[in-house]
């Protein structure tokens, strides 16, 4: 299923019904035309994604900083990579303060098997959400697209995922 438009935001997702309460498939984001997860990667279970999602729409307007005001997409990446990843000479209560400062901007960096091998964050700018990442190769993408966008689509997805979820458990049927 693709929900949303490739070029600007989507999210395509596919449920492989295993004998679990869990859902498990495949899924991958498509930002701009450009891939973020592993569409191939199977039998991922969904739900850590989509909860991490769920609660992403909760604190969407939290996610700006006054770090990042004046740094372009490649800046800001390589800002919150440095702070959230790499060893520098900070101390463990200054990396620990960053943690606690700019850990909200994780996207889906260990979201789920689908996006193990990418690393990702988000940043409010506006109205406008700021996608920037890593592909599995390591290519820096970024996209900027409207929350009102990044918001339906997510729901969207959400949506589909509960009702998954709820034929897994067998409370409804299948559409």
């Amino acid at each position: 299923m693709l929900i949303g438009n490739p070029l600007s935001f989507a999210i395509e997702c596919y449920h492989e019904p295993l004998n679990t309460r869990h859902v498990f498939g495949r899924m991958c984001l498509w930002v701009a035309g450009n891939r973020l997860g592993d569409i191939t990667e199977p039998d991922c279970m969904l739900n850590p994604t989509a909860a991490n999602l769920s609660r992403l729409l909760e604190r969407l307007s939290t996610l700006n900083d006054p770090a990042l005001l004046q740094l372009s997409d490649r800046e800001a990446f390589d800002f919150l990579n440095q702070v959230l990843y790499l060893d520098d000479d900070r101390t463990n209560d200054e990396i620990q303060q960053d943690a606690e400062r700019y850990g909200k901007f994780h996207f889906l960096t260990l979201g789920g098997e689908s996006f193990e091998r990418t690393k990702s964050f988000i940043v409010l700018v506006g109205e406008e959400v700021a996608l920037l990442f890593t592909d599995n190769v390591d290519i820096f993408h970024s996209a900027h697209l409207p929350k009102s966008e990044f918001i339906d689509v997510v729901g969207q997805f959400y949506s589909w995922f509960r009702h998954e979820e709820l034929i897994r458990l067998n409370t409804v049927a299948p559409w």
